[in-house]
């Protein structure tokens, strides 16, 4: 078998389940959970699936999912792990977006849009691709946490990070009603990143000592969504109605 369809390079550009700790990945599953009832039964399109972990979940409620990705080796990758009826995975640049011959209910991307310049086009493209009463659903990074203090991204594959104020006037124009919430990390695991700061337990082994065992155990519900104080937010998903053309 081919090994691509085994392994994808760790360039650090997207998330795979099988490098990233269980904090992160937590993390990035929050926002297909946040999906997860607006897709049910219906027809969704999910822009930039990287290793495929995020579509296949929505796989499991929607009436389809065609996940695209512009590198082949990827879409290999996700193709050969994740297999569900109604799931499809293809290989497609987001500069081709608008050449997608289907109209979709929902249309997802997930912390994609900071990788993206031509932003206006990919909006353009979406509110094309969706039905009439179909549904954007975006994510991405607050700049303040992700880049504190600084207008160039820290991350260098990410083009371009928002606050929740320019994030939200890059969309309006394009749909009817947007519709801003922030993730926030829960009581819990700001008090076990302080006792990890501390190291209060870093004597003990690893398998004794209750903030590693905490962290290796991270679930979703580390992380909460709230529609209040986005500025200090970790990502921000934005939920867009399409604007009428009436």
């Amino acid at each position: 078998m081919n090994k691509n369809l085994n392994n994808i390079d760790n360039t650090g550009e997207r998330i795979l389940l099988e490098k990233e700790t269980p904090l992160m990945i937590a993390r990035h599953f929050c926002a297909y959970e946040f999906a997860r009832k607006l897709v049910a039964d219906k027809n969704v399109l999910d822009i930039g699936c990287g290793e495929g972990y995020g579509s296949d979940y929505l796989a499991g409620f929607a009436k389809s999912v065609t996940a695209i990705d512009y590198d082949p080796s990827v879409i290999a990758y996700a193709k050969n792990k994740y297999q569900k009826a109604g799931l499809e995975y293809l290989v497609l640049d987001i500069k081709d977006l608008g050449g997608l011959n289907r109209k979709f209910d929902i249309i997802c991307s997930f912390q994609n849009i900071e990788h993206i310049r031509d932003t206006q086009k990919l909006l353009k493209d979406v509110a094309s691709l969706l039905k009439d009463t179909g549904t954007f659903v975006c994510s991405t990074c607050n700049i303040k946490d992700a880049s504190p203090g600084s207008k160039k991204p820290f991350n260098k594959f990410h083009v371009r990070e928002y606050t929740f104020e320019e994030f939200k006037e890059m969309l309006e124009p394009h749909f009817e009603r947007v519709k801003l919430s922030g993730l926030f990390r829960s009581g819990v695991l700001k008090f076990n990143r302080r006792l990890k700061k501390i190291g209060l337990f870093n004597f003990l082994p690893a398998g004794l000592d209750p903030v590693k065992r905490y962290f290796a155990r991270a679930k979703r519900d580390y992380f909460y969504w709230s529609q209040g104080k986005l500025d200090s937010c970790l990502d921000l998903i934005a939920v867009c109605s399409k604007r009428s053309n009436k």
